[in-house]
């Protein structure tokens, strides 16, 4: 019912985030203190549900994480080992009735989803110049790594305590904690906040510090233009709080500055639109063909080659060597 009402009340609510549900209500629903026989054959539902959490989890992440993110375009050697196993799965607990060593397999595969999540969140935490999918990246990474790996890990260690009542409600009462928490946390992120120039406009004309807004903001993009022009992209290791700290003002400010204004979502895209460019500029150079790209590279700011030719290929679409065997 509960979902019925969701669906309902949020026609636009994404899949991902409705498979999340059903799975954290089914689990809290198969940890209540009642006798398995009561179940009758709902529970192999249950149990179902509940064991593709942290599958469920990773889906919510990815669709949080990345624009425009669809499960049904990924590339198909993903796709069909995943439909595999999901239709193992459902032969093992409405077949098997979970009793299978498939059971256990699972949740091995479940911690690796797990952790390949907490890694997703926290990869690019730094770049990310989103300040709301900052916070949701830390969201999910909480609830990660202290509940959903605790529990998978739990399950392995004391298999005879998770089926007490007192385990039951002792979890389903973190399980509802930490689902409020973050569902309150997403809310308040999607209400605006208002800015110091919105709580002053009751003061002043709203025209005229739409004007003030918009003068500050441009001597910010202005003052950060300069260092970028001065060079100080090729400074290695630059990070956002390093650069806020030359423009005297907050990582925060400075991530929305460059998200909103310059329509940048990471602080390493920001950067190569400089660097890249600086680059080709240096292998177009004859007097330069005797430097290594290596050199290069680290001459730009990058800490290895590797993130470089990444960089590098996206921007240009050819490798540093085919493009300085151009001129």
């Amino acid at each position: 019912m509960a979902i019925f009402y969701l669906v309902k009340k949020y026609p636009s609510l994404p899949l991902s985030q409705i498979g999340l549900i059903i799975c954290l209500i089914s689990y809290i629903l198969l940890t209540a203190p009642i006798e398995n026989h009561h179940y009758g054959s709902f529970r192999n539902i249950l149990l179902l549900t509940t064991d593709l959490t942290p599958l469920a989890a990773l889906w919510f992440t990815l669709d949080k994480l990345e624009k425009n993110f669809k499960l049904i375009e990924q590339p198909k050697w993903l796709l069909m080992p995943l439909a595999i196993w999901l239709i193992t799965l459902v032969y093992v607990f409405f077949i098997l009735n979970g009793r299978s060593i498939l059971h256990d397999v699972n949740h091995a595969v479940g911690i690796v989803l797990l952790v390949w999540t907490i890694y997703l969140c926290l990869s690019e935490y730094m770049d990310d110049l989103d300040n709301r999918r900052r916070n949701t990246r830390l969201l999910i990474t909480a609830f990660c790594c202290f509940y959903m790996v605790g529990l998978v890990s739990f399950e392995f260690l004391y298999q005879n305590i998770r089926d007490t009542s007192t385990f039951g409600l002792v979890n389903a009462f973190i399980v509802f904690l930490l689902v409020f928490t973050i569902l309150s946390k997403m809310i308040s992120a999607k209400a605006p906040q208002p800015s110091a120039i919105d709580i002053e406009s009751t003061l002043d004309p709203p025209l005229a510090q739409n004007r003030t807004k918009e003068t500050i903001e441009s001597a910010q993009l202005t003052q950060l233009q300069k260092l970028m022009d001065d060079g100080i992209l090729l400074q290695q290791a630059l990070t956002i709080g390093r650069l806020s700290e030359m423009l005297d003002m907050p990582p925060h400010q400075l991530r929305q500055l460059i998200n909103q204004q310059l329509g940048f979502s990471n602080f390493s895209h920001y950067l190569n639109t400089y660097r890249i460019p600086w680059v080709c500029k240096q292998l177009q150079d004859g007097s330069k063909k005797h430097l290594p790209i290596l050199t290069l590279a680290l001459e730009a700011g990058y800490g290895s080659i590797a993130p470089f030719n990444r960089a590098f290929k996206v921007k240009t679409g050819q490798t540093p060597k085919k493009y300085r065997d151009q001129f």
